[in-house]
C-alpha cells in the first residue's frame, strides 16, 4: 500500500510540474500573440503609418520652380522633394507623394534624363508635360517608366485660365490615382532609405542650424532649423504652398554635388546621377559629411559617412538638393 502511495505521488508530482510548466508557455505565447499589434511604417518617411496609408498608392510629379510658378500647390504633401536645375539654371522639383494626397498639384512642367534617374530608384508612375527629345526617346523605350504625359493624357490634367502659359497647369491626386487605376497599374513600393530615430542625437555631430545654398547667380535657397525642422526659403522669400499657406519644411535635407554641365545642343543640362560623389546631410540640427554612390541605373543611391558607414534618416519629410560640384554651400553653427 505504501509503495502504491509513492508511486501515486511521484506521478502527481511529474504532472503539476510538466503541466504547470506547459501551462505557463502556453499563457506566455498567447500573451505575447494577443499584445503583439503589426505596426506598419511609411516607406519614404519611416513613420509609424495606419494599415491604410500603408496600403496607400504613391506616385510622382514634375513641378516647375520659376519665380512665375511661385507659389506652388501640393508640394507640402511630399514625402519627398527633389530640386535641381533646368535649362538656365531654374529649378525644377520632382515631388514624391504617398502619405496624403492634395488636391492640386503644380504647375506640372517637362520632363529631362536626370529626373528619369531618379524616377528608376522608385518604379512609380510620374506626371509630367512633354520632355526633352532625349528624355522621351528614354520613356519610349524603356517600358518600365509609367509616364503620366499631358500631352496626351490631358484629361488628368487641368489648365488655371487665371495664370499664363505655360505656368498653369496642374494636377491632382484623385486624377492620378484615377489613371492608375484606369490602367490597372499596380504599385509596388519598397523601403528607400534607413531610418533611426536617435541617429541624429549623437553628441559628435556638428551642429547646422542653418543652410545657405548659391546654387547659381540667380537662384538661391536656404533652410533655417526650427521646432526640429528645417524651413526652405528661396531667394530670400519663404517657400509657400498655396494649399495651405504653410512654408516647407522637412526632417531631412540632403545636398547631392554632382558635375553639372551643359549638353552638345548648349541648351539642356547633363547631370550625372550614377557614379559617386561628396555630400551632406542634416537632421535635427546637425550635419554629417556624405559620400553617395550608384552603380547603375536599376540600382539605388546609397548614402555613407566619410568610413563607409551607412547615413540613417530621420523619420520624416526629406529634401533632396542635386547641385553642381561648384555650388557655394554655407553651413552656419
Amino acid at each position: 500500500m505504501r509503495k502504491l502511495l509513492t508511486a501515486i505521488s511521484i506521478s502527481c508530482i511529474f504532472i503539476y510540474c510538466f503541466g504547470c510548466t506547459k501551462a505557463k508557455n502556453s499563457i506566455d505565447n498567447y500573451t505575447k500573440e494577443c499584445n503583439t499589434e503589426q505596426k506598419y511604417y511609411n516607406f519614404y518617411t519611416g513613420l509609424e503609418c495606419s494599415k491604410e496609408e500603408n496600403n496607400n498608392s504613391a506616385f510622382m510629379v514634375i513641378v516647375e520652380n520659376s519665380e512665375r510658378a511661385r507659389p506652388q500647390s501640393g508640394l507640402s504633401y511630399a514625402d519627398i522633394l527633389y530640386e535641381t536645375s533646368a535649362e538656365g539654371g531654374i529649378p525644377r522639383f520632382l515631388a514624391l507623394f504617398s502619405s496624403s494626397y492634395p488636391s492640386s498639384i503644380g504647375p506640372v512642367r517637362s520632363v529631362r534624363p536626370y529626373f528619369l534617374d531618379i524616377i528608376k530608384e522608385f518604379n512609380l508612375p510620374f506626371a509630367h508635360c512633354g520632355g526633352s527629345l532625349e528624355a522621351l526617346n528614354t520613356i519610349s523605350n524603356d517600358s518600365s517608366l509609367i509616364s503620366i504625359n499631358e500631352i496626351d493624357k490631358g484629361s488628368y490634367f487641368w489648365r488655371d485660365s487665371s495664370k499664363a502659359a505655360p505656368h498653369n497647369l496642374y494636377t491632382s491626386s484623385d486624377n492620378i490615382k484615377k489613371y492608375i487605376a484606369d490602367n490597372s497599374i499596380n504599385i509596388i513600393k519598397s523601403k528607400e532609405y534607413s531610418y533611426d530615430e536617435n541617429y541624429f542625437n549623437s553628441n559628435d555631430l556638428n551642429s547646422a542650424n542653418k543652410i545657405n545654398l548659391i546654387v547659381n547667380k540667380s537662384y538661391n535657397t536656404s533652410y533655417e532649423y526650427k521646432d526640429n525642422l528645417y524651413y526652405k526659403t528661396m531667394n530670400s522669400k519663404p517657400a509657400i504652398d498655396s494649399l495651405n499657406n504653410s512654408q516647407l519644411c522637412f526632417s531631412n535635407i540632403i545636398i547631392q554635388k554632382t558635375p553639372i554641365s551643359l549638353c552638345s545642343d548648349n541648351s539642356h543640362l547633363n547631370i550625372p546621377l550614377i557614379g559617386d560623389g561628396d555630400g551632406f546631410v542634416f537632421s535635427k540640427g546637425k550635419m554629417i559629411e556624405a559620400k553617395w554612390s550608384r552603380s547603375s541605373k536599376d540600382s539605388k543611391t546609397k548614402l555613407t559617412d566619410i568610413k563607409g558607414n551607412e547615413i540613417f534618416l530621420s523619420p520624416g519629410k526629406t529634401m533632396w538638393n542635386i547641385v553642381d560640384i561648384k555650388s557655394k554651400i554655407e553651413i552656419l553653427h
